[in-house]
């Protein structure tokens, strides 16, 4: 009785309470210029959709001018960029990969993963996001990943994944950082759990059963070597919420004087690009991006100023001769 009263009331059920456990949500961070309602950036498609959602559209003028936006992404079959809705402008530096995508995934082949987002809000909507060159780890459909990457050229593309229950937890402290997916290589596929992790491995050839030898007890086999565990790679970097000395903060290491791009730093290493440098060169560093061998990140400064951020800097300067011969 008390069940069927709590229904009429309007309780949802455990059916009709099943959703995602962790929100899922795709997020485009990209620098901009809102002007009343009118949102530009130099590096959106032509022919993309632009429109105000969330606190720009509740509150656009605490929103005006120029800096680093949030975007909510949306894609055409074909994966090209199609629409962005324009939900804030940030306060403060960017922390992260340029695209952060957390969802289903529906398909994935070689070329290009379909994802499913269901949001908190709203109606579920599909993402058609393009591998970048190298990145042919296999993928389990059916489970939830944080995809993270950038735009390039009018594509949202994928470098790396985590499964997103792993990442959630290590997001809230519970867990150490999990290992990326990236490359060819997918370890949690090593682990062996399921069927999709058995059918992802390649069926070892039998090998021919060794000759009885007169010994009274046969050999011990070697152990196997046990798979040593890579040295995690992300890093994030994040401003301090309360500065002692806000002198500085946000900005790139300085260049030598008189120079507007060049490599700097003593571990991570920068190639800093300064505002003056950005329109001939940074169209080059965004092209050659996908080539680079090793884990990076792209940072974007208040002031205008943009860099690039490795831990390999024999990597970062045979790259950095790349993009200086065009």
């Amino acid at each position: 009785m008390e069940e069927t009263a709590q229904r009429a009331e309007g309780e949802k059920g455990p059916e009709e309470r099943k959703g995602p456990h962790i929100p899922h949500q795709a997020t485009l961070f990209l620098e901009g210029r809102l002007l009343g309602e009118n949102f530009t950036s130099p590096r959106l498609p032509r022919g993309c959709r632009v429109s105000l959602a969330g606190h720009a559209l509740r509150d656009p003028e605490d929103h005006q001018g120029e800096g680093v936006f949030t975007l909510w992404p949306r894609t055409d079959e074909e994966g090209r960029l199609s629409e962005v809705l324009v939900a804030l402008k940030l306060k403060r530096p960017m922390e992260g990969p340029e695209l952060q995508v957390h969802g289903l995934l529906l398909h994935a082949d070689r070329r290009k993963l379909v994802v499913l987002i269901q949001p908190k809000v709203g109606e579920a909507f599909r993402l058609v996001l393009p591998r970048a060159r190298g990145f042919t780890a296999f993928l389990e459909p059916k489970k939830a990943y944080r995809l993270e990457g950038g735009l390039r050229g009018g594509w949202l593309v994928v470098e790396r994944a985590y499964p997103l229950g792993k990442w959630d937890l290590h997001r809230k402290g519970k867990r150490p950082a999990p290992e990326a997916i990236e490359g060819d290589r997918n370890p949690y596929l090593a682990e062996g759990r399921g069927p999709k992790a058995q059918e992802a491995r390649p069926e070892p050839q039998p090998e021919p059963e060794p000759k009885p030898e007169p010994r009274p007890e046969p050999e011990a086999k070697p152990k196997p070597k046990e798979a040593r565990p890579r040295r995690d790679t992300v890093r994030v970097w994040r401003a301090p919420e309360e500065p002692a000395e806000p002198q500085g903060l946000g900005q790139p290491p300085p260049l030598p004087k008189g120079q507007v791009m060049g490599l700097v730093g003593e571990g991570p290493f920068y190639l800093v690009l300064r505002p003056q440098a950005l329109d001939l060169w940074w169209p080059r560093v965004e092209a050659l991006l996908p080539q680079f061998p090793k884990r990076y990140e792209v940072r974007l400064y208040p002031d205008g100023s943009r860099a690039v951020v490795a831990w390999d800097l024999e990597a970062l300067k045979v790259w950095y001769k790349r993009v200086l011969r065009g």
